[in-house]
């Protein structure tokens, strides 16, 4: 897959698309297809309080990378690549789709 027209935020693409899910929603369904993963780290300002984020995994990487928090050091935020995008979208609304299905049964 061709990575050289940038990359973007999950929210801004899916906009961008006029995508008909949400972001927490798309989120949700990337932790369950193992293309995003929860991790924890200690927070910087409270000690002993640790913080979740979400970051690609291997299976994500086709899709965008990590890129460090400047403002939480030890923290990544997954950006994802445009010219990716159509087919996690794609992915996206095919187990958005089969999800809806399923809870109708």
């Amino acid at each position: 897959m061709a990575k050289s027209s940038g990359v973007e935020s999950l929210t801004k693409l899916l906009k961008g698309q006029d995508a008909p899910i949400s972001t927490v929603k798309a989120n949700k369904i990337l932790l369950k297809l193992g293309i995003l993963e929860e991790k924890e780290r200690e927070s910087s300002t409270r000690p002993g309080l640790m913080k979740k984020y979400k970051a690609l995994t291997a299976a994500g990487e086709d899709y965008g990378f990590n890129q460090e928090n400047p403002q939480s050091p030890g923290q990544t935020s997954p950006y994802y690549y445009r010219d990716s995008f159509d087919d996690l979208l794609k992915l996206l609304l095919k187990e958005a789709e089969e999800e809806a299905a399923a809870a109708k049964k």
